[in-house]
């Protein structure tokens, strides 16, 4: 039993605020636990210490993600092998931030000043701030891969892995032209293989999550480790009736609702409930699209 999106589908944390909340609560926990190189500090400027720590390393790793999978040769990794690539870079690339972070705060500070290389410095650096960091970034994203993938299950839709999975999966495809129904067998979508089989492949939107995509299909949603630009790439040469509306969204033409006009606030409506925005500098195109034969 699969069931329909609804608008309270739409109301799911985002990997944004996931990461957001998770910058938040990390930097609480090592402040109460009060490391040594903070002891000096009071309560206020070491909880301000960590935030900004904290919020410098995951958004260079969270950088250096959405950089990776802009080379064509990277994105076929295996998740594990891509995120510990992304978390090495974005550890390396905080470290000299970090360096001048301590320095400015004079958390550095030694008894005896001897002579050291900044090339040194900076491996040592990095094989302090590492492996925690490393630990923390593959702790996020398997939390969400598992949240994500445990709400598809919950709402009727079975995820056991087959290896049905491995193959593109077949569902309706609307041809906006004509009205005709065909089938997805002849469609080369990689992208395809890493959806759940029983959410199909009619698909609804497709909304960018930084390195993840959330694609929702007429039977469920589902959270994927796939860039999102790549994934409108390849419905495009399939010829999936689709456009993007928005620099983070696409939407498939067969399920727009309101076909007459977009909303005042600038939102499209799919028939299965979800709400798209749209970019002005997209209106026209949709506009097209809605007003057209």
């Amino acid at each position: 039993m699969t069931s329909k999106l609804d608008s309270s589908s739409t109301q799911n944390l985002s990997w944004p605020k996931f990461l957001a909340y998770s910058v938040v609560c990390i930097a609480t926990v090592i402040t109460l636990l009060n490391p040594s190189s903070t002891q000096e500090l009071s309560i206020v400027p070491r909880a301000a210490f960590w935030l900004i720590q904290v919020s410098l390393l995951l958004t260079m790793m969270q950088l250096m993600q959405l950089g990776l999978q802009q080379l064509n040769s990277i994105v076929g990794w295996p998740v594990f092998a891509q995120l510990v690539l992304s978390g090495l870079l974005g550890a390396a690339l905080f470290v000299p931030i970090g360096i001048s972070l301590d320095r400015h705060l004079g958390l550095d500070q030694v008894t005896v000043a001897l002579p050291q290389d900044w090339h040194l410095e900076f491996f040592e650096e990095l094989a302090f701030v590492s492996p925690p960091a490393l630990a923390a970034w593959l702790g996020l994203n398997a939390i969400r891969l598992k949240t994500d993938f445990d709400a598809v299950r919950d709402k009727g839709v079975v995820v056991t892995k087959t290896d049905e999975d491995l193959k593109p999966h077949t569902g309706p495809l609307e041809n906006q032209a004509d009205g005709k129904t065909g089938d997805t067998d002849s469609l080369k979508v990689p992208f395809f293989a890493l959806l759940p089989t029983a959410l199909g492949t009619d698909l609804v939107a497709l909304s960018a999550e930084l390195h993840y995509t959330r694609v929702y299909t007429a039977a469920g949603e589902a959270l994927i480790f796939y860039p999102f630009g790549r994934a409108i790439e390849e419905l495009k040469e399939a010829g999936y009736p689709g456009l993007q509306v928005h620099r983070s969204h696409w939407i498939a033409q067969v399920h727009i609702l309101q076909k007459k006009r977009l909303s005042s606030r600038g939102f499209l409506q799919m028939d299965t409930g979800l709400k798209i925005p749209v970019s002005r500098r997209r209106k026209n195109d949709v506009s097209q699209i809605l007003t057209g034969p």
